[in-house]
Formats: C-alpha cells, sequence, structure tokens
C-alpha cells in the first residue's frame, strides 16, 4: 500500500519532468538551429561586401601612381587575383538571396564588378599598345570611380538587407525564449503542486512514523530497552514496526543474560586475581594500571608509589615493547629488588600481552613472581660451592706437589707399577684441580664478583686472536682452520681475557667432535644493529633438540662425550657472554652442521 502510494506521487512528478524535458530539447534545438542558419548565411554574405569593398581600394591605390614615376600598368596579377575571388564569392551571394529584392541588388553588384574589372583590362590593352601616352586611356580613366562607387553602395544597402534580416531573426529567437520560460514556469509550478500534495498525503503515513522510529533507536543506544513503537497502519511500516518491537524484546533479553554472564566472569576473575600469591597488573594501551589484585595493591603501598609503577619497572615495560609478545626474564641474577620493612624481596617480571578472541590486543599483563627464596638459596650454592672449592684446592695442591716430586724420582728410584699409579693419581689430580677452578670461576661468575675489563675491540681483531691461538692445535688434529669476516665490521665492547675463555669452550667442543679431516671456520658478521655475531661451525654428529636445550646447563654432558670433563665449560661460557650483556646459543643438524654462537654488544659506551 505504501509502495503503492509512493509510486503514483512520484510518477505523476516524473511525467511532468519527462515532458518538459523532451519539449525544452525540441525548442531549444529548433531555435538554436534557426538561429544558426541565419546568422551564418548573412555572417557569409556580409564578409563577400567587405571584401568587395576593400578589394576595390586595393587596386585602385595600386594602380595609380602614387610616388613612382609610372603606374604599374603591366603588373595585371593584383586585378587577376580579385577577379578570380569575385567569380568565387558572388554565388555566396546569390544563394543567400531570399526575395527578387535581394537579387536584382546582387545582379546589379555582379555587373557592377565585371564593368569594373573590364575598364582595367582596357586600360592594360592600350597601355600595351599605345602606352601611358595612350588618348584612350585618359578618356576611360574617369569610369574607374563612378564604377567604385557603385560597387560601394551596392555592397552597403546589401550589407544593410542582412543586418535587417539577423535582428527579425533576433526578435524570433527572443519570443521563443520568452515562450519556453513560460512553459517551462507553468511545468515548475505544476511540479510543485504536485509534490506538495505527494507530501501532504504522504508525510502523516511516512515521515511521522519514521521519526518514531529514529527516536526508539537512540533510546536503544542508551540502553533504553523498554521502548515499544504502536503500529499504526499494515503497510510496509507496519511491518518495519513491527520487526523492532522484536529487536528490542531480543535485546532485552540479550542483556540481561550478558549482564547476568558479565558479573558472574567478574567474579570469577577477581577470585583468581585475589587467590594469586604473586602481584598482577593489568595494564592499559598506555602503560597505566587499570586493575591489580590485592598482592599488587600490598606492594605498592609497601613501596609507597602512590599509583605510580617503580623506575625499575618502567624500563622492563619499555624492553617489552620492542621484543617478543611474552617477555620474561628467567635468570634470578636479573631479579628486582625491593626493600620492604626493612626486607629484601626479589621479583622477576612477566609481561605478556591480553589478546581477545577475535585478536584484537585489550593492553599487557605484569606479574612479578617472588623469587626471595630461590635467590637465597642459590646465593647459598654459591657460596657454598665457592667454599668447598677452596678448602679442597689448598690440601690438592699439596697432593699434587708430593705426586710430582715421586715422579721426578727425587725421593728415590719408582718402580715400573709404583710409576704407573702415581702417573695415575697425577692424571687424577689435575682433572679434580681443573674442576675446581671451573667451579670457583663459575661461582665468581655467578655471583657478580668477576670484573670485566671492558675496551672498545675492533671485531676482526677478536676474530684473528683465536684463529692464530687454535690454528696450531687444529693442524695438528688434521682440522683446517678457516676464518670468515665480513667487511666494515663495528668495534665490539668487551673483555679479551674474559671472551677467549669463549671461544676456547667453543673450540674444544668442535674439535672433539668434528668428523676426521673435515674444516673448522671462525666466524663474524654483523646481527641487527646492536650486535656483532662471532661463530664456530664445525661438520660433526650435531645435537638432538633435547641437548641444544640442556647444552649450557651446569655438569651437563652430551651422551656423545666419551672423554673427560665436568660440564662446566660451556655453563661458564654462558657466564662470560651474559656478563658483556649479549648472547649465545647454538644451531645444529644431526650429522650435518654444528655452530656455536655469541653475540657481542656493538661498542658505543664502554666503560675504560
Amino acid at each position: 500500500m505504501l509502495r503503492l502510494k509512493l509510486t503514483f506521487g512520484l510518477l505523476a512528478t516524473l511525467i511532468i519532468l519527462l515532458l518538459v524535458g523532451i519539449y525544452g530539447i525540441w525548442l531549444f534545438n529548433d531555435l538554436g538551429q534557426a538561429v544558426d542558419s541565419v546568422l551564418r548565411d548573412n555572417y557569409d554574405s556580409v564578409k563577400v561586401c567587405h571584401y568587395m569593398r576593400t578589394a576595390t581600394a586595393r587596386v585602385n591605390t595600386f594602380y595609380t601612381r602614387g610616388e613612382r614615376p609610372y603606374p604599374p600598368l603591366d603588373q595585371p596579377q593584383t586585378l587577376d587575383e580579385v577577379e578570380q575571388q569575385f567569380k568565387a564569392r558572388f554565388p555566396i551571394l546569390e544563394r543567400n538571396a531570399r526575395n527578387q529584392e535581394d537579387r536584382n541588388l546582387v545582379a546589379k553588384l555582379s555587373d557592377a564588378g565585371a564593368r569594373y574589372i573590364q575598364v582595367y583590362r582596357q586600360i592594360f590593352q592600350y597601355f600595351k599598345e599605345g602606352g601611358l601616352s595612350d588618348p584612350r586611356i585618359a578618356e576611360i580613366k574617369p569610369q574607374i570611380p563612378a564604377l567604385t562607387l557603385s560597387i560601394t553602395n551596392l555592397s552597403g544597402k546589401i550589407l544593410e538587407r542582412n543586418e535587417q534580416q539577423m535582428f527579425k531573426a533576433n526578435r524570433a529567437a527572443e519570443k521563443k525564449s520568452k515562450d519556453s520560460i513560460r512553459l517551462l514556469l507553468i511545468a515548475m509550478l505544476s511540479a510543485v503542486i504536485v509534490f506538495v500534495f505527494t507530501y501532504a498525503r504522504l508525510g502523516h503515513s511516512i515521515i511521522t512514523p519514521i521519526q518514531n522510529l529514529t527516536k526508539s533507536i537512540r533510546e536503544l543506544r542508551s540502553r533504553d530497552f523498554a521502548q515499544s513503537l504502536t503500529v499504526e497502519a499494515d503497510d510496509e511500516l507496519g511491518a518495519l514496526t513491527k520487526e523492532f518491537n522484536a529487536m528490542a524484546e531480543e535485546l532485552r533479553n540479550f542483556y540481561r543474560e550478558t549482564d547476568r554472564k558479565f558479573i558472574e566472569l567478574n567474579q570469577v576473575i577477581r577470585a583468581m586475581m585475589t587467590t594469586l600469591p604473586y602481584p598482577l597488573f593489568i595494564l592499559d594501551d598506555h602503560d597505566q594500571i587499570s586493575r591489580m589484585n590485592p598482592a599488587a595493591e600490598r606492594l605498592m603501598d609497601s613501596l609507597h608509589s602512590q599509583g605510580a609503577m617503580p623506575k625499575q619497572i618502567r624500563k622492563h615495560l619499555a624492553d617489552a615493547s620492542v621484543t617478543d609478545p611474552d617477555y620474561r626474564l628467567d635468570d634470578l641474577k636479573q631479579a628486582l629488588l625491593f626493600r620492604i620493612d626493612e626486607q629484601e624481596l626479589y621479583f622477576l617480571p612477566r609481561i605478556f600481552p591480553i589478546v581477545l578472541e577475535d585478536g584484537t590486543i585489550f593492553g599487557r599483563a605484569l606479574m612479578l613472581v617472588d623469587v626471595t627464596r630461590f635467590r637465597w638459596l642459590d646465593e647459598m650454592k654459591s657460596d657454598m660451592l665457592s667454599t668447598l672449592s677452596h678448602e679442597i684446592r689448598t690440601p690438592l695442591t699439596g697432593i699434587r706437589l708430593v705426586l710430582h716430586l715421586l715422579l721426578e724420582k727425587s725421593t728415590g728410584e719408582l718402580t715400573k707399577a709404583q710409576e704407573e699409579l702415581v702417573t695415575t693419581a697425577w692424571s687424577d689430580c689435575e682433572r679434580l684441580l681443573k674442576t675446581l677452578n671451573s667451579i670457583l670461576d663459575l661461582a665468581r661468575m655467578e655471583s657478580g664478583k668477576a670484573q670485566l675489563d671492558l675496551r672498545e675491540v675492533p671485531a676482526l681483531r677478536v676474530v684473528e686472536e683465536s684463529y692464530y691461538a687454535f690454528r696450531d692445535q687444529a693442524q695438528a688434529a688434521s682440522h683446517p682452520l678457516k676464518m670468515e669476516v665480513s667487511e666494515g665490521l663495528p668495534a665490539v665492547c668487551v673483555d679479551l681475557e674474559r671472551i677467549s675463555l669463549v671461544f676456547s669452550n667453543f673450540f674444544s667442543n668442535a674439535l672433539k667432535y668434528s668428523y676426521s679431516g673435515t674444516e673448522i671456520i671462525l666466524m663474524a658478521r654483523v646481527h641487527g644493529s646492536d650486535f656483532v655475531r662471532f661463530s664456530v661451525v664445525n661438520a660433526g654428529p650435531g645435537l638432538s633438540e633435547e641437548e641444544q636445550a640442556r647444552v649450557f646447563d651446569k655438569f651437563y654432558r652430551s651422551s656423545a662425550n666419551k672423554g673427560e670433563g665436568a660440564g662446566l665449560g660451556l655453563s661458564i661460557a654462558r657466564q662470560v657472554v651474559q656478563a658483556h650483556d649479549g648472547r649465545i646459543g647454538v644451531f645444529s643438524e644431526r650429522e650435518k652442521r654444528t655452530e656455536f654462537y655469541c653475540d657481542l654488544p656493538v661498542a658505543r659506551n664502554c666503560d675504560q
């Protein structure tokens, strides 16, 4: 029903507009063609008349003496050109003559022009026969001004008649234009009347319900779901109103259920955060605290931070923004120290994004894991190892000295069996002493007591020192040693004495686990913008994924290790690299290639 009303109202307006448009197009096209025809024809005639005036003046001027001693009567070219133009343009005047009077004027003008040309032809002929003094020239020459005046007058009359015709065409065009404007005004008034009638009829049945619907939608957006519209007509708007009321009812039910689930979920989250023993902070997009659990509230109250994150935590938040999505520290030496009520508490930060189901990031969460007890146990372990190693090393040194004296036979000769026993004991003593020294070095590294002498050193020098230190040993073991260094490497911030321990462990492992005759490669290349990567590459049995994950642990020995060693070398290497603020790792493929690497920071502000 509503569609039928709209169709009839708009169809009437459309028909009026189409009729007016068609008539306007026809009228303007007819007017344009008429005006164009008159203007084009009359304009061509005007051009011909103007040419005849100027042409006769040009011919008369050319064939007079002027400043020359004799007129150029022997040069008919100018007259020939004018005669050709007269013959070419007279048909235009004949074609544009609209009545007998116009045709008579054109015929007179044509005769005058012909006589004008003929007089000049006779003068040329007399000049050719008798020269300038021929009396016939003087007799015929006075006819030229009269003929010129006749041509001028006849051209003027033709011009005047063409102008009259142009004015007449202009008046006709004005009349048609006024008729067109009058008709268009009548059509516009008719269209306005039809529109007002249609608006008055349809306004109440369309606009008012739509306004009510818009008002109800605004109230729905403000979560006022108690709205219900009255169905006023059984048409399309009535069906739309019914659907709107049904949608509002479904929204009421949906939001009731959603609010209930949201309250339950909020209670569950609050209970989980309350039971979590570690401080947990929920951060927004600007790393401001939006929520925290009771443990975090107690920590903030104890630190008297007034709701602001401590400076050392903000540093890790800034680092987490440019690292992996999950940011975590596992080294107890990197734990954050907080002094609360005269107690020292250590926490390791865990930072991870809060990702919703649709993949958008809601913010970040920061959890501080309390590792105070683990830190205390680690320090006790390190102190105990350091003390035990120191206490054992003193008597062990004495035993080593005694065995050395026995081997030198300072106290007397030994039998072959005794010498073998003493040699075995001396080898075991040396191995034990080496293990104790490694334990002491590791304890010093872990306790932070090992001071580094950091200096700015060219990366090439680091590789060259290792290369020349291990080259002879590699050649003796039938393993060619090769050096591959990228060009333009920056300097690194390094303690050469300490970092040599790292390369020594890398090289000893490569020498021990390489296939016979294969080469060992020392490499150096830029890694990122802040590090230079140093690597030792060899070809051998390789490491499994499980072995790669544990190879840097203390006292770990590979299943392929059939020799001696306490499994502390790579652990010490890791401590040395970490003390340089670097990174250490391994890439290995079974039965192919193994690469131990360490990334050392580019020198920017080394402490001298």
